[in-house]
């Protein structure tokens, strides 16, 4: 089963199947857009910097404002 390293990572908002990551798991720091990945673990993209392997999935709710 995959791990969710999200608590151990920054990024900045995606451009659809895309999010840039500007802080690894490792800790290793890229500029916006230098390092990005996918949605799609079958073709994750690894860290320049450590190799780790990378994915990210979505997750929207929409509320109504209650009263």
């Amino acid at each position: 089963m995959d791990r969710d390293v999200t608590s151990l990572v920054d990024f900045n908002n995606n451009d659809d199947e895309y999010l840039p990551i500007i802080k690894c798991v490792c800790g290793a720091t890229f500029e916006s857009w230098t390092f990005n990945i996918s949605i799609y673990p079958d073709t994750a993209y690894s860290c320049p910097n450590c190799g780790r392997r990378l994915y990210f999935t979505l997750g929207i709710r929409v509320y109504e404002v209650a009263g």
